[in-house]
């Protein structure tokens, strides 16, 4: 398990120095392309928001301890294939998320995220609802969720905004220790630059995906992994969560 947290305290630092700045070059591109390439640029990036944005939205039903509270310490990897990212030579990001959630009665859960990057902050919240609570790993519980979610970025003259909606169905197999989880969602992504002679246009992609992983429970600390796959792009999340 310490070698785990020393795991995820490595790539939260990653992402934090290797990665920095990843919209230092926004208006400089935007601002010496026409408007419709300046437009694909900006439905490009929206799509590869939406991956950081709905990481670490998905896992299994929580399992929630007396206080009610579930946390999560998450770390989301991405592959870039947007053209301002990779105008500052990123190719893959790693985004620390912690993530939480409030159990409000047996069946209700609200949801809360926020994840950082250098001038860039991730934020949301939600709601999960457990529509059937199975007993054993033939017959899984089924929970709907929907999740809201804010992006900032302020680095220096390039300024960006950003926001997702994701609803999405999981299927979580309980068995003892290992806990598998397989789901499909739906999400939309905006991308709204608050700089460069751009700044009216505003980027947007849509998209279903499907998403599976495992959580290994050992006391009260518990591991995760978790792949999810939009439109053909992968993303990965790994974590640990506590229940108290």
């Amino acid at each position: 398990m310490k070698k785990l947290l020393s795991v995820c305290a490595v790539l939260c630092f990653m992402s934090i120095t290797a990665f920095a700045g990843p919209f230092s070059k926004m208006n400089l591109l935007l601002n010496n392309v026409p408007e419709e390439q300046a437009q694909k640029y900006l439905d490009n990036l929206a799509s590869d928001l939406g991956n950081i944005m709905t990481g670490g939205s998905f896992s299994a039903s929580a399992a929630f301890g007396v206080s009610g509270i579930d946390l999560h310490l998450k770390v989301n990897y991405n592959k870039i294939t947007n053209e301002i990212m990779e105008a500052e030579d990123i190719h893959e990001l790693y985004v620390p998320m912690l993530t939480g959630g409030i159990r409000l009665t047996e069946e209700l859960d609200i949801l809360a995220k926020y994840g950082y990057l250098q001038d860039t902050n991730i934020y949301g919240g939600g709601l999960r609802y457990l529509v059937f609570e199975g007993k054993d790993f033939v017959i899984p519980s089924i929970s709907v969720h929907g999740m809201y979610t804010l992006i900032n970025a302020d680095d220096g003259e390039n300024k960006l905004d950003g926001n997702n909606l994701g609803l999405g169905a999981t299927a979580t197999f309980n068995l003892p220790i290992v806990t598998p989880y397989i789901g499909v969602g739906w999400d939309k992504t905006i991308a709204n630059p608050k700089s460069s002679n751009k700044q009216g246009l505003e980027g947007s992609y849509e998209g279903f995906g499907y998403y599976a992983g495992v959580s290994i429970s050992a006391i009260v600390i518990n591991g995760t992994v978790g792949i999810s796959v939009y439109d053909g792009y992968v993303s990965y999340t790994f974590g640990l969560s506590s229940a108290f």
